[in-house]
């Protein structure tokens, strides 16, 4: 199977070297300097992931996502900033980017959004015959603590709501891309107790990050923790309910996402990205459950 097209658009060269080196096994790369030189090679490729420089020299970077996203909704978008502010990061997110990246970033940052992007991405086409006729359904699934399935299940549930009536494509990006922050978050950080340093000191550490996920999540006593997530869906909003069996967390403890200087952390993260989504992300006292709401846009 071809390997999907990848988008670069910075007039740094060495970045455009960098970034081609390290997804050259995953991606068919091509380049560009601009937004307008871009075209040229959108008018013959259709790219499914486009990383992009926020301040292009006389080009608007946003306006040009925004514009894409339109024409090309299934494209994604990572935003790459050295001036990664939360006014920017906020627009670039609001407007369908999927990421942002700042600079100078690390190959364990273009990992994570490569796995994002595949994750989010393997989806089947949907049937709307009896799906969007639904009114109101809620379900809940147990999941085992094994990051092999989070792509499938991903895949499965987003398959189910998007057929749900008045959840267009950009409300299921949106939640998609919030539940699987959280979902991942549910097992790394909750039922395998990995805190932000632990998690810093093994990306320094450890060769395989990964392999030592699947390894810690096989002992004791993770090895039988489950994950519960739970959906509830009406014509006025759908919320999801995600539980892990681990000790909680201190939800005040996370950085401030609206403080520039935490912004490119890992930190914290996932949240951040739920709360620019969805209408309200909210923990319990534990902070071992979460629940996504996204009001859904009455009928046009």
């Amino acid at each position: 199977m071809q390997k999907p097209p990848v988008l670069i658009i910075d007039p740094d060269l060495a970045l455009q070297e960098i970034l081609g080196e390290i997804l050259k096994n995953r991606f068919r790369i091509f380049v560009a300097n601009s937004i307008d030189e871009s075209q040229n090679i959108m008018q013959g490729e259709d790219p499914h992931l486009i990383f992009i420089e926020l301040q292009l020299p006389g080009e608007d970077a946003i306006e040009f996502i925004e514009r894409s996203k339109r024409s090309k909704s299934n494209t994604q978008f990572i935003v790459i900033t050295d001036n990664a502010t939360v006014e920017n990061a906020v627009t670039a997110l609001r407007h369908g980017a999927l990421d942002f990246l700042k600079k100078p970033f690390e190959i364990d940052d273009i990992a994570r959004i490569v796995e994002k992007f595949f994750s989010l991405t393997a989806n089947r086409e949907a049937d709307y015959d009896i799906y969007s006729s639904i009114v109101e359904e809620a379900r809940t699934f147990e999941l085992a603590t094994d990051f092999s399935i989070v792509s499938t299940f991903m895949s499965e549930i987003m398959h189910i709501i998007s057929r749900f009536a008045r959840i267009d494509k950009k409300t299921t990006l949106t939640i998609r891309l919030s539940l699987y922050e959280m979902l991942v978050n549910a097992m790394e950080h909750g039922n395998l107790e990995i805190n932000y340093d632990m998690k810093k000191n093994l990306l320094e550490e450890v060769m395989d990050y990964q392999r030592y996920l699947t390894d810690r999540a096989n002992e004791v006593p993770f090895k039988d923790r489950k994950v519960r997530v739970s959906y509830k869906f009406d014509t006025k909003s759908i919320s999801f309910t995600i539980t892990d069996e681990g000790k909680g967390f201190d939800v005040s403890k996370v950085p401030n996402p609206h403080a520039t200087e935490n912004l490119e952390r890992l930190n914290g993260r996932g949240i951040f990205i739920s709360r620019v989504n969805m209408t309200s992300v909210t923990y319990n006292e534990k902070g071992n459950s979460v629940t996504l709401y996204k009001e859904l846009a009455p009928p046009a």
